[in-house]
């Protein structure tokens, strides 16, 4: 039976691999690199991940999903949460990185993550950050 919520829509689910790469300059922005799924097995780690990085000061938050193979809608709804946190409080929010005309690019402007700006690559995404009025 196909799992709905992911994006490949493959077949049985085989214990995934998730790398998070998370890295803050100085100025407060944090580059997160995806390798792997964000499924539901990704959620708990993936919302702490993000909590985190909120709680802590980040000014803004460029995720970088080209290398994530597949993400559910509940990781999606936890960028889209996390950004709106960010933007409370006066920062930036949440800027991603992804592929042009990828499946997963589409999946993200099909849901409620397409208020998120997208970009092709971490440094634009970071200087849109950076550059905000």
């Amino acid at each position: 039976m196909r799992d709905p919520d992911r994006v490949d829509g493959a077949g049985p689910r085989l214990p995934a691999v998730l790398n998070l790469t998370a890295a803050t300059s100085d100025d407060g922005l944090m580059l997160v690199d995806v390798e792997g799924e964000l499924d539901a097995l990704a959620l708990t780690r993936w919302s702490g991940l993000l909590d985190s990085a909120v709680t802590g000061g980040a000014t803004g938050i460029a995720v970088d999903l080209r290398g994530c193979s597949s993400i559910d809608i509940g990781c999606l709804s936890v960028l889209v949460a996390a950004s709106g946190k960010l933007k409370e409080r006066g920062d930036e929010g949440i800027r991603l990185v992804t592929i042009p005309g990828s499946l997963l690019r589409r999946r993200v402007q099909a849901t409620g993550a397409k208020r998120l700006s997208a970009y092709s690559s971490a440094g634009e995404a970071l200087r849109s950050l950076r550059d905000a009025p």
